[in-house]
Order: structure tokens, then C-alpha cells, then sequence
């Protein structure tokens, strides 16, 4: 038996958002997670979800708790949904790549816009970029050797 890692992009909490009827995170590619908490107690038996490629419904109990059209498709064979505890977790499968701003048409959108951005991390710069930024921080810092000459 072998162990293969998992090199899928991880999901992140901030690329998500909370609605009425509970949390949701995603990855860019492929995934979106749900999770919605349900009555202690609650059974495998008591859950109805039904997903079609364009439209999301959620009972519990016999109560709908999340009914609504998808912000976008889903592959609907390759999503699915667990209990585990209190809580029920929906995995949906992206039929295209990309960032939802919500999961069903109704729930307040949230802004996608920075969840491209890419935090600056001095492992980004070259030899000669961290080099020159050890000498302007040195010198801002009055720690730095006096008439050293520095790359522009």
C-alpha cells in the first residue's frame, strides 16, 4: 500500500464567507467546502442534499436550511457531503476554475478581489535584491558598515 501526497492547493478560510445558513472556503481550482451545523444528535437519515449541476438544497430534519440557485456550476457526480459531529460539511466540485463570491444566488456576495494577491516575501527576491535590502535596512538602522558602497 502506498501513501500518496496530497498536492492539491489547500482550502483557505479567508477565501470563504458566512452566510444565514453557516460557513463556507474554497480553493481556487477545484473545491468549495460548506459547513453548516445541525442539532446534536443529528443522523446521516435525518440529511437530504441534493445537488444538481446549477442548484444546492440542504434539509435537515425535515427543514430546508440552504435551498438556492450555485453562483456557478458544479460537477454534480464529484460533490458530496459528511456528518462529522454537529456539523455537516458539503464538499462542491467547480466545474471551472475560479473564486465565488457565494454559494447560492441569494446569500450576500463577498469581495473577491484581493484573494489573488500574493503577500511579498523576501524568498521572492534574487541574491542581489536581498543583498541590496540588507544594506537599506542596515542603514536605515544606523547598524550598517559607513562608507560601504550599495547596488541601485
Amino acid at each position: 500500500m502506498s501513501i500518496s501526497p496530497d498536492l492539491s492547493e489547500p482550502m483557505d478560510k479567508s477565501k470563504g464567507g458566512t452566510a444565514a445558513w453557516g460557513t463556507w472556503m474554497q480553493d481556487k481550482k477545484e473545491n468549495v467546502e460548506l459547513r453548516l451545523q445541525v442539532p446534536s444528535g443529528t443522523r446521516g437519515r435525518n440529511i437530504h442534499v441534493g445537488i444538481k449541476s446549477s442548484a444546492l438544497q440542504v434539509v435537515v430534519a425535515g427543514e430546508v436550511v440552504l435551498e438556492g440557485q450555485l453562483e456557478h456550476k458544479v460537477i454534480a457526480d464529484e460533490c458530496g457531503w459528511q456528518l462529522d459531529g454537529a456539523e455537516l460539511v458539503i464538499t462542491l466540485n467547480k466545474e471551472k476554475e475560479g473564486w465565488w463570491s457565494r454559494i447560492v444566488m441569494q446569500d450576500e456576495p463577498v469581495d473577491t478581489s484581493k484573494f489573488d494577491d500574493v503577500p511579498f516575501m523576501l524568498g521572492d527576491m534574487e541574491d542581489y535584491q536581498h543583498e541590496d535590502m540588507r544594506d537599506r535596512v542596515s542603514r536605515m538602522l544606523g547598524t550598517g558598515s559607513h562608507g560601504s558602497a550599495s547596488v541601485f
